[in-house]
């Protein structure tokens, strides 16, 4: 009876495994249930149907032993679950690509079976071709393809993708007028082209306006005749002034301006063309006054200003004044007038007697040639580092920048430079080698091994250029001795010869001669 239970209990989750295409096999352990069924939770047939038929979530729920056998139409047969599980589809199916990009549906079709995420991508329409690509467009507006669809630019009376033309947008190829037919200064289009009026305005065509006829009898005069206008309204108060008619010469005032009252000063009257005495309503602001700009908008009222108004001027609004990448009242801003507060580069950091601006200020470098100086300033070349070496800052045509010499010149004495022997105090090489700290009057926590003899170049450039040493003259050194000092080069005459320097000469020695030791290690 408990295997009963246990079968008929998992029967659900072999559906599942099932409809998912998952392998419903496995071994067989022991067959005897672990726990009670009870202690197990699980989602029943109905709902596997109930998430096939509608997608809803179900919930686990603990098995309960039923107390009779179910009755017919309690719940769903394998069969009516089968027919809610999705069937593959070739033919019909979608795919990835029939589906827009980042959403997920249930592939139907072999190889693409379960859940998938679509590939379709969302075009955007091209108006520089007529051919759009396929693909899913969005709802969107025929003007993002084309900004003259509008209705400025289309004929009055005439909708194009349901936009409607503009009732000044029209066909004028009708028109036939020209210039001399139509008023001075007046303009009108014809066939496609804009007209201006030169005629002249003048008494109406057919002389209806203001004629006066007079009938001259018949008969031959001997000399000239008045004819009298009998018209009371014919007086020079009736007719424009500079107008003469039937001898009568004007003096009225023609109102012909086009002003309205927010053209004239409050106060005053004026006449147009729509009548006279006409009162103006323009603010009288009085004078004007200076104005300082500021970073705000300063708003000068509209209206009659007696005298002008002045924008400060200021002498300093250049643009040697104005930061890079900036424009005050449209003064550019200097490529070279920039932010320094983001600098952040001391004296020691730049070379000698060179500038540059950090936060705010001008920073006069003080490294020598690429060297730093944490000791003693000697003259401009040489630094006294305090632990028994000294530093050459500047070195001599190129050659011997930043070497650390020892400062005691007499330490190493006069040896051989190479003999095979085993005393190697009698070698000027192993002499050098040996140097370390605590020897020498040295505590720079060097080690054996650091040391060298000077080449031929090195050992010259430290007794020539700027501030050079001679066994007169030391510098930052002691025991500087008046006579020739090893060099590490051998002599390309000969090899059993080596170069030494002589202050100020360089010559070549038998290498069984003897000559003094100043080591020397780092450089550039």
């Amino acid at each position: 009876m408990t295997t009963c239970r246990r079968l008929s209990f998992l029967s659900p989750l072999m559906m599942i495994l099932m409809l998912l295409g998952l392998p419903t096999h496995a071994r067989a352990g022991d067959l005897d249930s672990p726990s009670a069924p009870g202690a197990t939770s699980s989602y029943t047939l109905e709902d596997v149907y109930k998430r096939l038929e509608a997608g809803t979530a179900g919930a686990p729920s603990t098995f309960t032993e039923p107390a009779a056998g179910p009755t017919v139409g309690t719940m769903h047969t394998l069969n009516e679950i089968m027919g809610k599980a999705p069937a593959s589809d070739n033919a019909n199916g979608a795919a990835a690509s029939d589906v827009l990009s980042g959403k997920t549906f249930w592939g139907l079709r072999t190889g693409g079976w379960g859940p998938q995420t679509g590939s379709l991508t969302t075009q955007t329409p091209d108006n520089t071709t007529v051919s759009q690509p396929a693909g899913y467009y969005a709802a969107f507006n025929l003007s993002t393809v084309d900004a003259n669809l509008a209705t400025a630019n289309i004929r009055s009376g005439v909708s194009i993708f349901g936009v409607g033309g503009d009732a000044n947008v029209v066909n004028t190829g009708s028109g036939d007028a020209v210039a001399g037919d139509m008023l001075v200064g007046k303009k009108a289009w014809v066939d496609g082209g804009e007209v201006t009026g030169t005629a002249a305005a003048g008494a109406d065509v057919n002389g209806a306006d203001g004629s006066k006829s007079f009938t001259i009898p018949d008969g031959l005069y001997s000399g000239s005749k008045t004819a009298t206008a009998n018209d009371a309204d014919l007086a020079a108060g009736n007719i424009a002034s500079g107008v003469q008619i039937l001898g009568v010469t004007g003096t009225a005032v023609v109102a012909t301006g086009n002003a309205v009252a927010g053209d004239v000063l409050t106060g005053k009257t004026f006449s147009n063309a729509g009548g006279s005495g006409i009162p103006g309503d323009m603010a009288n602001n009085g004078n004007g006054g200076t104005i300082t700009p500021g970073t705000s908008d300063h708003n000068i009222a509209a209206g009659y200003w007696a005298t002008p108004n002045t924008v400060s001027g200021d002498a300093s609004l250049v643009t040697g004044n104005i930061r890079s990448g900036v424009s005050i009242f449209s003064v550019p801003g200097k490529t070279e007038v920039v932010d320094t507060s983001t600098g952040d580069a001391v004296a020691p950091d730049i070379l000698k007697d060179k500038k540059a601006w950090v936060d705010g200020t001008e920073v006069t470098g003080t490294r020598y040639g690429g060297c730093t100086c944490s000791g003693t300033l000697v003259g401009t070349r040489w630094c006294d580092n305090g632990d028994g070496t000294v530093t050459d800052l500047l070195g001599y045509n190129g050659k011997g920048k930043c070497l650390v010499w020892l400062k005691d010149a007499s330490w190493g004495g006069q040896k051989a430079w190479r003999v095979n022997v085993v005393d190697s105090y009698d070698d000027a090489h192993t002499r050098a080698g040996i140097l370390k700290s605590e020897e020498g009057g040295l505590s720079d926590g060097s080690v054996e091994g650091e040391w060298r003899l000077p080449t031929k170049e090195e050992l010259y450039g430290l007794a020539n250029g700027t501030d050079a040493v001679r066994w007169d003259s030391m510098q930052a050194f002691t025991g500087v001795q008046s006579f020739g000092y090893w060099s590490s080069s051998t002599y390309a005459g000969r090899t059993d010869y080596a170069w030494y320097v002589f202050f100020s000469q360089v010559g070549g020695g038998s290498k069984s001669g003897s000559y003094y030791v100043w080591p020397v290690r780092g450089g550039q």
